[in-house]
């Protein structure tokens, strides 16, 4: 439902229920989003085992992001027709599926099947859903509330890293990878939180009944001779309105019906999106850094354990530490954005400027002090980089209704740009994992 700017102003609650929302996004987020980040502590070890290595790594995640992104082409026409709770909920059961079926996969190919396909296409319909859910309370704080939405996935990145030390050392890979099955399952509760508003924002419209008081009033005040626009005999012929296409003779209709069919799929897809430049160039940018940042997930525990030597426990703190500084920067980085006013698309820019440097000067370090302390800063960094990027969509995209198409065609240009990029990063060797970092450090 589209409503114009003064109802959508009105009916928008910037509050009440839209927090429970924010809580539901919040906690689908925590124990589904944030296993993404963790694919090289859980399959670190088998892929070795396997012999596959960090290019078999590679291959996985990417693949995995890959479906993740192009799921956006049916996203965004999906939730045009379906709650963002139905397709959470269907999100929720594919990437519980794709876990608990990793836990039987002895080659690379039942790993891609199992994590790449079932998992991507899961994480691919929770996003943008859990996102479209809690857009659809706020106008006002906005930022602020998808902030806290995704500071779930924060959360989840943070504790998981231990959660996941503890069931390798307890449970082995397989015990490990059917606990995180379960554990996905615990976003359903979440999900079950997001109302349909179209039914709420209905409800509300409805007038109360009022009884209308009828008055006839008989005169014989108007005179017909004196009043030469009434007509006193008017023969209005029985006519057929047919509403449709009028064909004119001789004219085939299958042009037309050519045309017709992909006007219809142009409009379902809003495709009509790609002809703006500035559009364009915006979800390119994004792609870009969304691309750098699957690899850095990637790369960094290996980069800590191959490269600097650290521990399995010592990896698992400074991913911990980092995940604790995102929480704390999509918690304050939109007071402090607000306060001075800042732009959505303006904050991405300086964070992903930051972070950039940030990761520079981190793959240059062998010193555990100092890689905690960069640990922190790139996590607090990382935040202004990673919050803004559906906003700065919504932000640039002034009709509503066209914002589902929006994300998922930024979310197909990630998928394009990590088919052509990402690969590169993991097929470098554990000798050149300082090497892959910095360069995508300097691309990012």
């Amino acid at each position: 439902m589209c409503f114009s700017a003064p109802m959508k102003s009105k009916m928008t609650p910037n509050g009440g229920w839209g927090w429970m929302v924010v809580l539901g996004a919040a906690i689908t987020n925590m124990t589904n989003q944030s296993i993404f980040s963790q694919f090289g502590l859980i399959f670190g070890e088998k892929l070795t085992e396997m012999g596959c290595g960090t290019g078999g790594a590679a291959l996985v995640i990417n693949i995995n992001s890959m479906i993740t992104n192009f799921s956006g082409l049916v996203t965004g026409p999906i939730l045009k027709h379906y709650s963002a709770r139905k397709v959470t909920l269907l999100g929720i059961f594919l990437t519980a599926s794709g876990m608990v079926l990793s836990s039987v996969a002895t080659n690379l190919i039942e790993l891609i099947i199992s994590y790449s396909v079932f998992t991507g296409l899961g994480l691919g319909l929770i996003m943008p859903a859990t996102f479209v859910a809690v857009n659809e309370y706020f106008t006002s704080r906005k930022s602020q509330a998808v902030g806290l939405s995704m500071a779930g996935t924060g959360v989840g990145q943070m504790i998981m890293p231990q959660v996941v030390r503890f069931l390798l050392d307890e449970y082995g890979y397989r015990g490990t990878t059917l606990i995180l099955g379960a554990l996905c399952l615990n976003g359903l509760p979440g999900a079950l939180l997001f109302h349909v508003r179209s039914l709420r924002i209905r409800h509300k419209l409805k007038a109360p009944f009022q009884p209308v008081k009828w008055h006839m009033i008989e005169t014989n005040t108007i005179d017909e001779e004196k009043q030469p626009l009434l007509v006193k005999h008017i023969q209005i012929p029985q006519t057929t309105t047919r509403y449709g296409v009028v064909e004119e003779p001789g004219t085939s209709s299958n042009e037309d019906k050519g045309k017709t069919l992909l006007r219809k799929v142009i409009e379902f897809f809003n495709f009509e999106l790609l002809k703006d430049w500035v559009f364009l160039h915006l979800i390119n940018g994004l792609a870009l850094v969304y691309t750098c940042t699957v690899a850095f997930n990637m790369i960094y525990p290996f980069f800590l354990q191959n490269s600097v030597g650290l521990s399995r426990g010592d990896t698992a703190l400074c991913m911990s530490l980092l995940s604790g500084a995102d929480i704390v920067a999509r918690v304050t980085i939109p007071m402090i954005t607000k306060h001075f006013r800042i732009s959505n698309r303006m904050t991405f820019l300086l964070g992903t400027v930051c972070w950039a440097v940030c990761r520079s000067v981190l793959a240059e370090q062998h010193r555990f002090s100092i890689i905690i302390l960069l640990s922190l800063l790139c996590g607090y960094i990382r935040a202004a980089a990673v919050v803004n990027q559906n906003l700065a969509i919504t932000e640039y995209c002034k009709d509503e209704s066209k914002i589902p198409s929006a994300i998922g065609l930024n979310m197909v240009a990630k998928g394009l740009l990590v088919l052509g990029v990402g690969q590169f990063f993991g097929e470098r060797t554990p000798k050149n994992l300082g090497l892959s970092d910095r360069l995508l450090s300097r691309l990012g």
